[in-house]
């Protein structure tokens, strides 16, 4: 009985081990670029880094909002809350404007899209 589950272990372990890809290699089929250039790259990050930031700052921005709304007539926290709202959304319109500068200079200079 326990040769039979040992043996049963081994041969299951091997047939596993054989479906494996290759050590450093890229399965097939998982959504990650298996080509592409350093402009692909580049477009990619600039996407992901602000596409984090713009939802950061958009939830400073409904934090701050709460911040606000449950101050309860407490000056410095309304004032605190205030400066934060204003602060995140001029941070969005950096972030806006980031996007649309980047966009136009990979675009013009790489021929490159940031979709």
């Amino acid at each position: 009985m326990l040769k039979t589950v040992i043996s049963e272990f081994i041969i299951s372990t091997t047939q596993a081990q054989e479906s494996l890809p290759p050590v450093l290699g890229i399965p097939s089929g998982t959504g990650v670029p298996e080509q592409g250039t350093l402009f692909d790259f580049v477009s990619n990050i600039v996407r992901w880094s602000l596409g984090l930031t713009g939802v950061l700052l958009f939830v400073i921005l409904i934090v701050s909002g709460f911040i606000y709304a449950t101050a309860g007539g407490d000056t410095k926290k309304t004032e605190d809350a205030i400066s934060q709202i204003r602060n995140a959304i001029i941070g969005l319109f950096i972030i806006g404007f980031a996007f649309v500068i980047s966009n136009a200079v990979l675009g013009f200079i790489f021929n490159i899209e940031i979709e």
